[in-house]
């Protein structure tokens, strides 16, 4: 099993970097916006692959509380965003990883040109 933790930075005696991570997550209304977080929160749940403390598959609300903090955002009400994402028509349900899987493609193919 694969246990996932952040550890706060000020649990380390001679550590002075602050709580927080140093990624931030932008929305854009091109690309990735606040409901794609609430898509992969939507993605990590049904996975069952991201666990609490007790090895259980953690909850929709846990792991996006979890991405809020890794990623210096809120969601405000995260229980709309994944409203909106099961709301969408059913070739956009999945619209924030087919954008990202499109960024892999296009990289892999400038790769391989150059090789």
């Amino acid at each position: 099993m694969l246990k996932l933790t952040f550890l706060q930075a000020n649990r380390f005696p001679n550590n002075t970097q602050s709580d927080n991570p140093k990624v931030y997550f932008i929305p854009q209304s091109q690309g990735l916006g606040i409901d794609s977080m609430g898509e992969f929160a939507v993605s990590f749940e049904l996975s069952h692959q991201f666990v609490d403390e007790t090895g259980k598959p953690a909850p929709f609300i846990q792991i996006a509380n979890a991405l809020e903090k890794a990623f210096n955002f809120n969601f405000g009400d995260v229980y709309k965003s994944k409203a909106r994402i099961f709301s969408r028509k059913p070739y956009n349900l999945t619209k924030s990883l087919d954008y990202l899987r499109t960024l892999i493609v296009r990289a892999g193919r400038k790769q391989d040109e150059k090789r």
